[in-house]
């Protein structure tokens, strides 16, 4: 058996003996590879690779799941064929009996350390549990679901071979994970999001996030800041008129929206799962009242940021054209303006003008108002 070195100091000595403060453990990169992927700089896949071994892990994945199992998109996976992982992530959620397992008997921080196997679940799909045997893939999981924000969870899960396994070893690591993770995740909320290129594949934290706000039977939206206005048009589900009311949007949104108003059939909330080029989205939609008793629909979206070209972000969050979006990329990449225009092969007059029409499309009136604004989309 090999012996492990632990780093220590070693304080004066006081009669004659020496006393010592651990102050390293086999935990201490935990942070720093979790801390890597949140901010972007390396793939989910990648920390995985890196803590398999303090999981003792034959395989791990890692899932965000959107509301109770109506969206499940792939993390990263370390052990898995990266093309079973793609195929299988925009299905699983639909025929994986144990995703609805975890969200039925998992709340945030709840350690599941049981095997997930067909037998814990009687009526699951027999199809899906072939094609898992099919694929090599370890049978036994433990599985962590880890609060990310508003409807969104992240589900770590442990796969191995056998049953032969320190379940206190588990337990901690886990534990440790997700007191780290959710640290992480608290102070990247409270910062701003520092620039830098992000690795193919990665899943920054900052692209998960939500907001909220109220309509009524007019389809007027009330409690809504400028930015819910943009982040409502990047989702794809609708845009906010200038008199704050819904323009042209998704018709099962619509439907759900009326139905909360109306009070109609189904009642409690509604639950949709929206997909874009820019996103993926859950939309949650509930009844509630106002001060003077008139029904509401109240609307909790979160969504996930997919790694595209930032001028199509700003084009759909904005409504901009191509050419007024690559100005405004090249603008926060904080070129001057005759430099954008350079850059861009146009006048400077010609930038001025696409300038101007952002501002308006924005609502903001300052390069500095504009750069803070754009801050939360890049």
């Amino acid at each position: 058996m090999g012996v492990r070195i632990i780093p220590c100091i070693v304080l004066p000595q006081t009669n004659d003996a020496s006393r010592m403060i651990v102050i390293a453990s086999e935990f201490d990169r935990l942070d720093e590879y979790i801390a890597e992927a949140a901010l972007g700089n390396i793939s989910w896949s990648q920390c995985l690779a890196s803590v398999a071994q303090l999981a003792r892990a034959d395989a791990m994945s890692m899932d965000l799941m959107l509301g109770s199992n109506q969206a499940v998109r792939s993390m990263g996976a370390h052990g898995f064929d990266q093309t079973m992982v793609d195929a299988y992530s925009d299905y699983y959620f639909q025929i994986d009996p144990r995703m609805a397992f975890i969200q039925q008997n998992a709340k945030n921080g709840v350690i599941i350390d049981e095997d997930i196997r067909q037998s814990s679940m009687p009526g699951s799909n027999g199809e899906f549990w072939s094609w898992l045997q099919s694929t090599g893939a370890p049978r036994h999981t433990a599985a962590l679901v880890l609060p990310c924000v508003e409807n969104a969870k992240i589900v770590l899960a442990v796969h191995r071979e056998t049953e032969v396994f320190q379940s206190s070893e588990l337990t901690n690591f886990l534990t440790k994970f997700y007191d780290k993770f959710t640290a992480i995740n608290s102070i990247l909320r409270r910062q701003a999001r520092k620039e830098g290129d992000l690795c193919e594949r990665a899943v920054p934290l900052q692209h998960i996030g939500s907001f909220k706000f109220r309509l009524d039977e007019n389809m007027i939206v009330s409690h809504a800041d400028g930015v819910t206005r943009y982040m409502l048009a990047m989702t794809g589900l609708a845009r906010l008129g200038d008199e704050n009311q819904l323009e042209p949007f998704d018709s099962d949104f619509h439907t759900a929206i009326l139905s909360a108003v109306y009070g109609l059939p189904p009642q409690g909330a509604i639950q949709l799962a929206h997909k874009s080029t820019i996103c993926d989205t859950l939309v949650s939609i509930s009844t509630t009242f106002n001060s003077v008793s008139t029904k509401l629909a109240e609307v909790s979206v979160t969504y996930v940021k997919h790694a595209v070209e930032l001028e199509k972000v700003f084009m759909a969050a904005f409504g901009l054209t191509q050419r007024q979006a690559q100005l405004l990329k090249i603008i926060q990449q904080t070129y001057t303006l005759e430099d954008a225009a350079r850059l861009m092969s146009i006048t400077k007059n010609t930038a001025r003008v696409f300038l101007g029409q952002i501002y308006d499309r924005t609502g903001v009136h300052s390069r500095f108002d504009l750069l803070r604004l754009t801050e939360k989309f890049s």
